[in-house]
């Protein structure tokens, strides 16, 4: 994950500034914790590092105030989320590092979205990228998908600072680090420059939005008039970007309600667990085989009949039913296709309806098929299919 490069919005974070720092404030700070998990504020470097990154939020203020208003829409549909997979609130704050809570952002590396998610992982995490569609910039979609992220990095790493270094700099990366550095405490990581400031960012606009008055003695007074300026929904009302209705917010809290919380993973069952798309994350897996196929180019549809009876996304489907999926894409840098349905003919009820459902790879349970199975592509070909 990368920050946000281009639009000024976000750049203004990223200005330099020049950071004095008094020794004699570590004793001064109050206690900070990220997830429950306590903040070494009594370490000079922490400290430092902490105090760096609230000076350069503290820099703009009309940005920051206008990040607030741009929380006070997004946070009432984020939060339930969190909720509902059991990701602690504090993530709330890492799409304001990534993107400044905006749908439209675009990293100079490809990254797409309030979460910032590259092609990918994106289409790993079952969001949808094709014929104009992004749902990278569909706010609901795409906190399902981070949720689901963080979980694994989580399960993967028994921490949720090193869950959020990983979303920056990537597992495989970070892995690296703490092998060869025999070290698991991100605030004792030598990490490069970035991954190294990312929870400082985070715990940055956390302090600021929900405990700035302990910073009184750091922050500028004009600033600080800023920070206590009320912000409410109705003044983002002129973002260029839909905002959330309020039937969608009840709807999402509703189900955070409703829902009992997914269980975490104990840190030693970690090295078992499958990538986050794998088959025991994304449940009701249906077998179909191919019948019909157009051709290996992006738009074309194929034709499968399913195998056996099932459960795919709470609706049951016999076999025969047929399914009518659309070449998504053909990646060459991955050597995979992607094959999506979005309908299914029922042979016993004579109608069609709208089902989402994505092709996987059986061994892994991940989005997409190898390109060299594509030679197998004749009638009879059995795929599984999972819905996302």
């Amino acid at each position: 994950m990368h920050p946000l490069d281009a639009p000024t919005s976000q750049s203004v974070f990223t200005n330099s500034v020049d950071v004095t720092y008094d020794p004699g404030l570590t004793r001064m700070l109050p206690p900070v914790y990220f997830c429950g998990e306590s903040v070494p504020l009594h370490e000079e470097a922490v400290a430092r590092q902490l105090v760096s990154a609230l000076l350069r939020n503290t820099a703009h203020n009309q940005a920051l105030l206008r990040i607030r208003q741009r929380s006070a829409v997004f946070f009432p549909v984020i939060e339930p989320i969190l909720a509902y997979h059991d990701i602690p609130l504090d993530f709330k704050y890492l799409p304001l590092v990534e993107s400044a809570l905006t749908g439209s952002a675009v990293s100079s590396a490809g990254a797409v979205g309030y979460w910032q998610f590259m092609p990918a992982t994106a289409r790993e995490l079952g969001l949808n990228i094709r014929n104009g569609v992004d749902e990278r910039r569909n706010l609901i979609k795409s906190t399902h998908a981070a949720c689901r992220y963080l979980r694994y990095l989580h399960n993967r790493l028994g921490s949720w600072t090193l869950a959020a270094a990983a979303y920056n700099n990537g597992i495989g990366a970070l892995l690296g680090n703490i092998r060869r550095q025999q070290q698991r405490d991100y605030y004792f990581l030598r990490l490069n420059a970035e991954t190294g400031k990312y929870l400082y960012r985070i715990l940055a606009f956390k302090e600021l939005f929900s405990n700035s008055r302990s910073y009184q003695h750091l922050i500028p007074e004009q600033m600080m008039a800023f920070l206590q300026v009320p912000v409410s929904p109705d003044d983002e009302r002129d973002v260029d970007e839909v905002i959330l209705p309020e039937v969608v917010v009840e709807e999402a809290t509703r189900k955070a309600i409703n829902t009992s919380v997914i269980a975490k993973a104990r840190p030693n069952q970690a090295e078992e667990l499958p990538l986050p798309n794998a088959a025991d994350v994304f449940r009701g897996g249906i077998k179909a085989r191919l019948v019909e196929s157009a051709g290996v180019a992006r738009g074309q549809v194929w034709v499968f009949h399913l195998t056996r009876s099932g459960m795919a996304d709470g609706r049951e489907v016999e076999e025969g039913d047929v399914l009518y999926a659309v070449v998504e894409d053909v990646d060459p840098k991955t050597d995979k296709i992607y094959l999506r349905a979005d309908k299914i003919y029922s042979t016993s009820e004579k109608h069609t309806y709208s089902l989402t459902l994505s092709a996987v790879d059986a061994s892994t349970g991940r989005i997409g098929i190898k390109t060299p199975d594509i030679e197998q592509i004749k009638a009879g070909w059995i795929l599984t299919w999972k819905a996302f």
